[in-house]
This record gives structure tokens, sequence and C-alpha cells, in this order.
């Protein structure tokens, strides 16, 4: 009981703290992988992911073993706080990393359990935003979002990459790849993006992502008519 009511009060401090207050970006305006305020409408999917598990943890409808949940929860919460840490990119950086690790670390581990699909693939949408904002946030501390326009591109590229294996080898479900669509589309249409190269990068990986998702489809379907 005292451990289900915790993790509910690390995901409703986390998204009490992500919705609640007043606090700057911790991207630079002129950032060329900065995407437009549309792109930030992801949040409202995950936020009523975590309150939808927060419900089903207090009905007590989720009989699921190991430290998968609790890992998710704690990912909640720092979700909420290091957006917080503006003015310090190196702390916002190590912060960002580690709450990525953690719900890699907690999707897998909930992937071999008896959680709901459903609820499963939802939550691989947070862990995959957060490879995308982690990669962001390195790329301000280390001043790579203002540099030449061929230098962000290849990092995004880089990022993209380590976004896509983590799909394939760790958290190979549609929300993680749904999610990488709509980060790479964004990125499309990123405020201060005006190069080519980065147009390029970001539009090679949606479409990427798009063949990824419909060659999932063709599988499952596959594998259900027995062939």
């Amino acid at each position: 009981m005292f451990k289900r009511l915790l993790n509910v009060a690390f995901i409703f401090a986390g998204i009490g703290s992500g919705l609640i207050g007043d606090y700057p970006s911790i991207t630079p305006s002129n950032s060329k992988l900065l995407p437009p305020a549309f792109a930030f409408s992801i949040w409202s999917i995950i936020y009523l992911t975590g309150i939808f598990l927060a419900y089903k943890l207090i009905r007590n409808q989720i009989s699921v073993t190991g430290p998968g949940i609790t890992l998710i929860s704690i990912g909640y919460f720092l979700s909420g706080f290091w957006i917080r840490f503006d003015g310090h990119p190196n702390i916002v950086s190590v912060l960002a990393i580690s709450n990525l690790v953690l719900t890699i670390v907690a999707i897998y581990i909930l992937r071999k359990t008896q959680i709901s699909k459903t609820l499963l693939n939802f939550l691989s949408a947070f862990s995959s935003w957060l490879a995308i904002a982690a990669s962001l946030v390195i790329a301000d501390a280390l001043k790579i979002s203002t540099a030449s326009n061929i230098s962000t591109a290849i990092y995004l590229a880089l990022a993209l990459s380590i976004t896509f294996t983590i799909y394939l080898f760790l958290i190979p479900l549609y929300g993680y790849l749904g999610t990488i669509s709509w980060a790479s589309f964004s990125i499309l249409f990123a405020k201060d993006s005006s190069g080519l190269p980065i147009f390029i990068v970001a539009g090679v990986a949606f479409l990427i992502s798009l063949l990824l998702f419909l060659q999932k489809i063709r599988d499952q379907k596959l594998t259900k008519s027995g062939l």
C-alpha cells in the first residue's frame, strides 16, 4: 500500500511541477533544433497517461511485480524538475540523461510483465520524448544547436540514430516509434532552422519512422495469420 501511494506521489509531484508555476525555457530561443509550440502538446498525452497510471495504482488495478512501475513513477517525478534548472545546462543535461535512462530501463522491464499493452505503448511515448528532449538540452549545453547548419545536422542525425537504436533493440513499441515520428515532423518546422541539412535529416528520420511503423503493422498481421 505504501509503495503504491509513494509511486502515485512521485507521478503527481512531477506532473504538478511541470504544469504549475512560471519557469523559463531551458532551450535558447535561437536554437536551430527547437520545435514550434505545437510539438510540446505531446506532454498532454504523457501527463494524461501518468494520471491514468496513478488512478490504476490508487485503485490497486495494476498487479505488476518488480521495479518497473517505481522507476517510471520516479521518471515522472524527475521530468517535472530538471526543466527548472535554467542557466545550468550541464546540470540539465545530466538530469535529462538520467531521466531518459531511468524510463528506458522501466519500459524494458515492464515489457516483460503482464501490464496492459495499450498502457505500455503510451508510457513508451514518455521515454521516446525524453530521448528527444535530452538530445536537445545536450545540444544546447555543447552549443551545437546554435552552430553551423552542417554541424547541427550531423548532431541531429547522430541523436536520432541513437533514438532509433533504442527502438530497435530495447523498446520496439508503437508509442515509442510514433513519438519519434512526431518529434521529427516537428523539427521540420524548427523556429530558427532555415538550413537545408537540418530539414533533410529531420525529413529522412520522419520517413524512416513511418516505414518502420508500417513494417511493424505488417509483421503483426503476418504473426496473427500464422504466416
